[in-house]
Order: structure tokens, then C-alpha cells, then sequence
């Protein structure tokens, strides 16, 4: 089964992606499931109004469509109270943007929403890169201090850490590389290096084409000889008791 690990749905300054024109490009693409996550207004400010839509997309396309959800640790307890609900709603993912939001990766800010994203052995999906608010290595950071969580690096630092990369991920077995805004070439030696069994493949859908990604990535990494990074990884991580 091939699925997305990275696209953003609604409408926003920078997204205009329905769930129609998603669906449209999943099957132009030969993808079958994809995340959904809110957009970044939602991610900053409006958390459950951003989470309700992701759940409500999701529950109208069971099948196709995976929800992630959004919280701002800034928050406090509202937004621990609001990853519960979420997850107890049927999000599968937490997704933070440490830029969107405005907090470093691993600052103890994010210590209480992280702890009970570990009780709930939820993945977490961090989006990493300029302007250095997240890290390759602030994400080991936090994946250190929480072993049992499994996270996700988005866009593989890209591009200005890209070099940190795999050091990095071999410092901390539970931390996995998301490929969008990744090159294909430089996700391919990160895969060589660490392993099938790390990868999982993303779009950044609808800021990159999603059709586009996911043909430069297999005309790369041949679905036959890599067919774990194509969506089994995400799926196993997306189970009970799934982090690594």
C-alpha cells in the first residue's frame, strides 16, 4: 500500500487543497492513503477548530484519508487536554511546526504535550529546516528523552541540515526520515545508510505536487527494491505499540 506521510488540507495564505482535489492527485499518483494535517493557522492558533475539520475530512473518507492532529505547546494543559481529545477522536498522528508555532524542538515547553503523546504511543511528525527552529539533532534530542515515541523527521532538515541527517538518525533508533522538500537523490544515500526500514515517503502536498514527488521518488528508490519506504513503515508506526 502506498501512502502519504506529509499533506496539509483547507484552505489558508499558503494552502488551498480540498479533499476532492486530494483524492484526485492520490489516485493520479497510485497513492492509496495519505495524512492529512491542518493548516498552519490552525497549527499556531486554532487548534481544535483545525483539528475538528482534519477529523471530519477523515471520517468522510475512512479509507483514504489518515488524520493527524495539531496542538500548540504554548498552550499548556489546554493543549495537552486537546491532543487527548484529538487522539480520543480518532487522530493518529501529532504534528508540530516549531517555526509556525514559535518554540525550538526540544525546548522543555513541549515536555508535557510529548508526554502524553508517549502515554497515548502516538507518532509525533516534526517539520525540521530553516530557520533552525528544528533541528536533526534537536529532534534526537527529544527522541532520546522519550524512547518509546516514534518521530518523524519532516523534510529531513532540508535543506540547510542535510549533512546532520543521517548522524543524526543513527544516534536515535526511533527517530524515522519523512522525504518531502528532500531531494530524491539525497533521501536515496540517507536510505543506503541507514536502512529500508527508516524512510517514509512524504509530498507536502499542496506546497509541492504530490504526483511530481512521488514519481521523482520512485524513478530514485524503485518501489520493488524499497517497497517498506512507500507506506508499510508509516503503517507500522500508525499501530499499537508501533514506535520502534
Amino acid at each position: 500500500m502506498n501512502v502519504d506521510a506529509c499533506c496539509t488540507l483547507g484552505v489558508d495564505r499558503e494552502y488551498d487543497l480540498t479533499a476532492d482535489a486530494l483524492l484526485n492527485a492520490m489516485d493520479a499518483a497510485r497513492v492509496d492513503r495519505a495524512v492529512i494535517a491542518p493548516v498552519d493557522r490552525h497549527l499556531a492558533a486554532t487548534n481544535r477548530e483545525g483539528n475538528d475539520f482534519i477529523l471530519r475530512e477523515a471520517a468522510a473518507h475512512p479509507d483514504r484519508l489518515i488524520p493527524a492532529c495539531c496542538v500548540n505547546p504554548w498552550y499548556g494543559e489546554e493543549a495537552v487536554g486537546e491532543l487527548r481529545r484529538s487522539l480520543a477522536a480518532g487522530a493518529r498522528v501529532l504534528v508540530l511546526h516549531p517555526f509556525v508555532q514559535g518554540f525550538l524542538a526540544n525546548d522543555e515547553l513541549v515536555w508535557p504535550v510529548l508526554d502524553a503523546a508517549a502515554q497515548a504511543a502516538v507518532p509525533v511528525y516534526i517539520h525540521t529546516g530553516p530557520p533552525g527552529n528544528a533541528t536533526p539533532w534537536m529532534v534526537v534530542d527529544l527522541a532520546e528523552r522519550y524512547p518509546t515515541v516514534s518521530f518523524l523527521m519532516g523534510h529531513c532538515g532540508a535543506t540547510d541540515f542535510w549533512n546532520d541527517v543521517v548522524p543524526a538518525a543513527q544516534a536515535a533508533p526511533n527517530v524515522f526520515l519523512e522525504s518531502s522538500l528532500a531531494r530524491p537523490f539525497g533521501f536515496a544515500a540517507y536510505i543506503e545508510e541507514l536502512g529500508a526500514e527508516r524512510g517514509i515517503v512524504g509530498s507536502h502536498a499542496p506546497l509541492h505536487d504530490l504526483e511530481f514527488e512521488w514519481g521523482q521518488m520512485r524513478a530514485v528508490l524503485p518501489p520493488e527494491r524499497w517497497p517498506g519506504i512507500y507506506g508499510d513503515n508509516l503503517l507500522r508506526l500508525l499501530q499499537p505499540g508501533g514506535s520502534a
